[in-house]
């Protein structure tokens, strides 16, 4: 669901000096609220807990953090400890998961700052529970299908005796959806059918009742049954489609510009970029633009890309450089493209994901990329 700029944000994004920087990351805190609010209806008997690792995937997980919790958000995943701690010293009533706490657990500091570890194999929760005692907070993660991270439960059965259950304040027992965004791949069902026969076996070793989740973004998609106690969406709060066969109910929060630094007419026959990769077959007008592959511009698209100047198309020629590009300008009106002008990587005129597919990659590695080098502006 795309959501068009109004002509005045091509004047706020004059006005916010995007020429002192070559990219600028646009969020739109309007849009990122009606997400939420979305996730919110869908999932409204079930506690949501956004995902705000890689700093919130780049995009500054303070300013992120600050619109969430005033949505009523109050339970959060980091990535790590140093996350953690970040996020602890500007919120101090929320709770926060650590998806990965390393070994050995530093008690201390967990302690000190009201962090909650995720335990995601049989070593760290061996070690763990040698050293809590008075049931202290954690959650474990159970491998049901992915082999990537979390404890095989062939794993506990083996080890039951050297884990000391009554040291454990579970508040989750979760899991990770290898498949969750086809909503017909039968390992989603059998993903859940294994965390809940796990579940089980923690009750009665317990004697407590034990809460699970499992449902990231797309697996809220596949229905109540798998939203458990607690889901973890993040990227459906950026817009994001969870779905490969759904359309995308979200709208677009995230627009990449940068802007022109010169225009000139180039000669038949000349070349352009790195390697004169393409020759021009006619006197062209060329415009040479503030984005490179540092800034998240794929070489792949070299010849073949191109991007949007008031919200017309222009075609990439020339090989991408580090942080420039050149576009073709001809069809232009001479004097419509000027220096200083936005241009759009992706935004209003081609999507996040239609971007990422472009680049043959997906739209999580896009935003970490972009939001490395760019300068990152919230409106509305």
């Amino acid at each position: 669901m795309q959501s068009k700029f109004s002509p005045e944000t091509y004047e706020n994004l004059l006005n916010s000096k995007i020429q002192q920087f070559n990219t600028t990351l646009i969020i739109n805190k309007k849009n990122l609220i009606y997400n939420a609010k979305y996730i919110s209806e869908i999932c409204n008997n079930t506690i949501i807990a956004p995902v705000i690792k890689s700093d919130a995937y780049g995009l500054g997980v303070i300013a992120i953090t600050k619109i969430y919790t005033k949505l009523g958000f109050k339970n959060f995943f980091v990535g790590n400890l140093n996350e953690a701690i970040k996020v602890r010293k500007s919120f101090k009533n929320i709770n926060i998961f650590i998806l990965n706490c390393g070994m050995p657990f530093n008690l201390n500091t967990l302690k000190k700052h009201k962090l909650i570890p995720v335990i995601n194999n049989m070593s760290q929760l061996i070690n763990f529970t040698n050293l809590v005692s008075n049931r202290f907070p954690c959650i474990i993660h159970i491998d049901t299908g992915m082999n990537r991270l979390g404890i095989n439960f062939s794993e506990i059965l083996s080890s039951e005796t050297n884990i000391k259950f009554k040291n454990l304040n579970i508040k989750y027992l979760m899991s990770h959806l290898a498949c969750a965004e086809d909503k017909n791949n039968i390992l989603n069902k059998t993903q859940l059918i294994k965390l809940e026969k796990i579940k089980n076996f923690f009750i009665s070793r317990t004697g407590t009742r034990i809460k699970t989740s499992i449902a990231n973004s797309s697996g809220i998609f596949l229905g109540k049954k798998f939203f458990l106690d607690l889901v973890r969406p993040g990227a459906a709060f950026l817009g994001i489609n969870p779905s490969s066969s759904e359309p995308n109910h979200f709208k677009n929060v995230l627009y990449l510009y940068s802007h022109v630094l010169q225009s000139h007419l180039a000669q038949k026959s000349t070349t352009v970029g790195y390697g004169a990769s393409y020759k021009l077959k006619k006197k062209s007008r060329l415009a040479t633009i503030s984005v490179g592959y540092s800034n998240g511009l794929s070489r792949l698209l070299s010849n073949i890309g191109s991007v949007f100047i008031n919200d017309k198309e222009a075609k990439i020629v020339g090989r991408i450089s580090m942080d420039l590009s050149v576009v073709d300008i001809t069809d232009f009106e001479e004097t419509a493209v000027k220096i200083g002008d936005p241009v759009e990587i992706f935004g209003n005129n081609r999507s996040l994901e239609e971007f990422a597919k472009l680049n043959k990659t997906i739209p999580y590695e896009i935003i970490c990329q972009v939001s490395k080098n760019a300068n990152k502006k919230i409106i509305f």
